[in-house]
């Protein structure tokens, strides 16, 4: 389906980072730059921040969360906090990241104050060897701590009622004993490792859902059949030829059945469409909505990697599936075993899903991981071992993070 092309300085943007409550819902996202954040870009100090490139841009998702009534956590630098640039976002979606540096400083008070007033929350990125005045303290209404290990000590030495954020939380475990220390959001890879539940049956809506997906990604579809499939489904069928009749396409007759979208726009447009509907009926909460993104994001990125290097024997086509289906188990709540039961993929993958290292699949699935965690030491050793060019698998990973957003757009608005 056709997505918004993101302009050169969103690119630069795509580390969208949920933060979620105890209960599973997300309170927030915090927006960093990548590493490659000025790559190519002029190097003025005022676009380099995230603040200004966010603000000045048109982040694909931004509008989505702004829709959501989610926070936006950003930092700026001083002067852009002293020119009250936060403004440009709603107050209930802004949330002011301060730099250690700027937590001392008086004469960003005045500002800090106002903005504290208006209803924007003000967020201190804490220092343990930093100390911030008393007064800027007290307009804090989030302190973020970048790992679980300061939270028992943070818990100890401040005792007021502040909210506290905990990034890199690596598992539920982890994020149990946070909990404990009064610790309420939290962001980092946990929320990737599914949660079996046991004994759990999927609804009769999410099995309907599967059985089509299996149809759809079918090796050589049968497309009449594929259209009655889908034209048997009211919900799904209105919501495709609604969106399709939509001022975005613009077709100059009405279409009136799956068979004619098909024809229009192509198999490959109208199954990324079903892909990402399908897979969004399937999930049940925010946090399986992130999922989903992920999954998407995952999806594209394996499949433009081999797409753009031949020298692999894999199908994009089939790589797109691996990703795709990656976290299937944490978004369905089984384990993977189970998961697999339903998807129309040969061993290789299934083992490469099962987390077998032997598989072929292995090392981009590494790579992947590497560009998700942002591990930079590890991420240059592999693209090194495979031979791969840095900045075209930067350019890559973030484009694929740009399609992702844009078709989730896309579809949940259809």
């Amino acid at each position: 389906m056709p997505a918004a092309v993101p302009s050169t300085t969103n690119l630069h943007l795509l580390s969208r980072n949920p933060i979620f409550t105890a209960a599973k819902t997300v309170w927030g996202y915090e927006i960093q730059a990548t590493s490659s954040l000025a790559a190519g870009l002029p190097q003025d100090p005022e676009q380099a921040n995230v603040g200004a490139a966010v603000i000045a841009g048109d982040f694909i998702g931004l509008n989505t969360i702004l829709a959501r009534n989610k926070k936006i956590l950003l930092s700026y630098t001083r002067d852009q906090l002293q020119k009250q640039i936060p403004y440009a976002f709603p107050a209930q979606s802004s949330a002011i990241l301060v730099n250690p540096d700027f937590q001392s400083d008086p004469d960003l008070l005045p500002a800090l104050r106002q903005m504290a007033a208006d209803g924007h929350t003000i967020a201190l990125e804490w220092d343990a060897g930093t100390a911030p005045s008393a007064a800027i303290m007290d307009l804090a209404a989030v302190i973020c701590l970048s790992a679980p290990d300061m939270a028992a000590d943070f818990a100890k030495t401040l005792k007021a009622a502040k909210t506290v954020i905990v990034r890199n939380v690596t598992s539920r475990k982890e994020l149990e004993h946070l909990q404990s220390l009064g610790i309420c959001l939290f962001q980092g890879r946990f929320f990737k490792t599914a949660e079996i539940i046991p004994g759990k049956k999927l609804s009769s809506h999410q099995n309907s859902r599967l059985q089509i997906l299996r149809v759809i990604e079918a090796e050589s579809p049968d497309l009449d059949h594929l259209a009655r499939t889908i034209q048997a489904d009211v919900t799904l069928s209105y919501r495709l030829l609604t969106y399709l009749n939509s001022p975005t396409f613009g077709f100059m007759r009405k279409i009136d059945s799956i068979r004619q979208a098909i024809t229009l726009l192509g198999w490959t447009n109208v199954r990324n469409w079903l892909r990402a509907v399908l897979l969004a009926d399937i999930t049940q909460g925010e946090e399986q909505t992130e999922l989903l993104h992920l999954s998407l994001w995952r999806g594209k990125f394996l499949e433009q990697t081999v797409a753009s290097h031949d020298y692999w024997d894999f199908k994009p086509d089939e790589m797109f599936l691996l990703g795709m289906f990656s976290l299937l188990d944490a978004i369905l709540g089984i384990s993977m075993a189970d998961a697999l039961a339903f998807l129309p993929l040969n061993d290789a993958q299934k083992k490469a899903l099962r987390g077998e290292s032997t598989t072929e699949y292995m090392p981009l699935m590494t790579l992947m991981l590497a560009f998700e965690d942002q591990d930079e030491d590890n991420l240059g050793r592999i693209l090194q071992d495979l031979n791969l060019g840095q900045e075209t698998m930067r350019r890559i990973h973030r484009e694929s993070g740009a399609w992702a957003s844009a078709l989730l757009e896309v579809s949940q608005g259809a």
